[in-house]
Order: C-alpha cells, then sequence, then structure tokens
C-alpha cells in the first residue's frame, strides 16, 4: 500500500478576496486527506478573512508582515508535512496534483524536487495554454535566459528547505528564482508528465505589473550568486531593460 505523505501547501494573501476561494476549494478537491492549507494573510481590507473563517480546515492567521517572502517564511516555519506546495492566492491546484505527488516521492525516496505540468489561466479561469514540465538545473537560472521555475508547479520535500535556508525577505521580486538556484545547486530536480497547478495571468498580478523591479532584482540576484560576466542570460537580461520601456512607449501611444 502506498504511503500518504503529508502535503504542506503555502499560500500568502493580501485583497485576494476574488480569487481565494477558488484557490481553497481546488486543494480540498484533491480527494487526499493526509495535508494541512496554511494561508498567512498580511490584513487583508476586502472580503478574504470572511471567506477564511468559512472554512475549519486552514490554519490561518492575518497580521502585517514586511512583505510576501516574510509572508511565504512564515507559512514554511508553520509546515508540519513532508512535502511543500507553494501555491499563490490566486492561483489553483490542478485535479488529482496530490496523489501524483505523493506517489512521485513514495516511489522515489532518493528524489526531492520535482516539477509538473503548468496550465495558465486568465482572470475568469478560463485556460488558455499549458507548459510541458522542464527539469532545471544551477547553471541553467543563473546564467541562460532561461532564468525561471515553474514555482507553483514545483513541489519539493520539507528537508530542502532545513538544508538550503528559507526565503531572502530582501528580494521582493525574484526570491523564488532565488531559492530555486540554491535547491538547484544541491539537488537534481525531476519531472512528472501531470498538470499540477494552474497560474493565472490577468492585468493586476504581480507578474503583469513590476516586470522592471523583476529585472533589477534580477541584477542583485546575479551578483548575490556570481553569475557569469559574460552570458546569454546577461544578454537577455539586458535586453529586456532596453525593449520593455520602448514597449510600453508604443502601447501608450
Amino acid at each position: 500500500m502506498t504511503e500518504n505523505l503529508k502535503i504542506s501547501v503555502i499560500t500568502v494573501s493580501y485583497n485576494q478576496g476574488r480569487f481565494i476561494e477558488e484557490n481553497i476549494i481546488s486543494v480540498l478537491n484533491q480527494k487526499y486527506e493526509n495535508f494541512e492549507h496554511i494561508i498567512i494573510d498580511a490584513c487583508s481590507k476586502d472580503n478574504t478573512l470572511d471567506i477564511l473563517k468559512k472554512y475549519d480546515h486552514l490554519i490561518w492567521s492575518s497580521e502585517p508582515d514586511k512583505g510576501q517572502s516574510d509572508g511565504l517564511n512564515k507559512g514554511f516555519r508553520k509546515a508540519t508535512g513532508d512535502i511543500i506546495v507553494w501555491l499563490n492566492s490566486d492561483d489553483t491546484m490542478c485535479d488529482g496534483a496530490f496523489i501524483a505527488l505523493n506517489k512521485f516521492f513514495t516511489e522515489n525516496p532518493d528524489k526531492y524536487v520535482v516539477t509538473g505540468n503548468q496550465v495558465f489561466i486568465n482572470t475568469n479561469s478560463e485556460v488558455t495554454h499549458t507548459i510541458k514540465a522542464e527539469a532545471f538545473t544551477y547553471n541553467r537560472l543563473l546564467n541562460t535566459r532561461y532564468c525561471s521555475v515553474m514555482q507553483n508547479s514545483t513541489v519539493f520535500r520539507k528537508s530542502v528547505l532545513d538544508k538550503v535556508g528559507l526565503l531572502d525577505e530582501t528580494l521582493h521580486y525574484t526570491m523564488d528564482l532565488d531559492l530555486f538556484i540554491r535547491i538547484a545547486k544541491e539537488y537534481t530536480s525531476y519531472t512528472i508528465d501531470k498538470d499540477i497547478a494552474r497560474f493565472r495571468v490577468w492585468e493586476d498580478s504581480k507578474t503583469s505589473t513590476s516586470r522592471i523591479k523583476f529585472y533589477k532584482n534580477m541584477l542583485i540576484l546575479k551578483r548575490k550568486h556570481k553569475a557569469q560576466l559574460f552570458s546569454t542570460g546577461n544578454v537577455w537580461l539586458l535586453w529586456q531593460f532596453v525593449k520593455y520601456p520602448i514597449k510600453r512607449l508604443i502601447k501608450n501611444g
């Protein structure tokens, strides 16, 4: 009989009443008993708290924090599971994800990090496209243009955090990339051909509104990890600083 490892889902929230219930329900719909869903809220002013109070199974708090990284670290510290799922408040889990993840980790006790397929959705939760899972390496993340990880579809054992540490709270836009660079330095990543999570792209999401700040954080990150000076990743990053302002000027007429 397959062991049911405990899965800890970590979600941070601020004024996400529009989407948070869909997030919660997608976790409940996994039909997997051995899990906990930890939600760290940063004193939302909308209807988020009313929604959280409806669900007795949640482990949640609402208090001021120093940003998303601080909130996530609070959640990681509270986690008691074997497996960590980092699920943003406007994202959702795909059906059967927990069962697939449990199968992978129980059948592969020597493997610590896995990425599944990521489904992209819009404001109305309509699927726009799906990206197949890709493994990542330290060099690829730090020195090539492929400098991202499908964060909500990448899952790891809690012991990984014990070894590499928590999020760098000085980074507000690339804290996930920084974490996965540190993970890739210590562990081999693997993939499964299974839709794990849905990533929502909408007009007010952090991904959509903070590109230049993200690129500036990328520079800090590269210096922190002593990235190669002459690399395809740096050429790509330089081009983003040139291209993105021009695109905005054209768009705004």
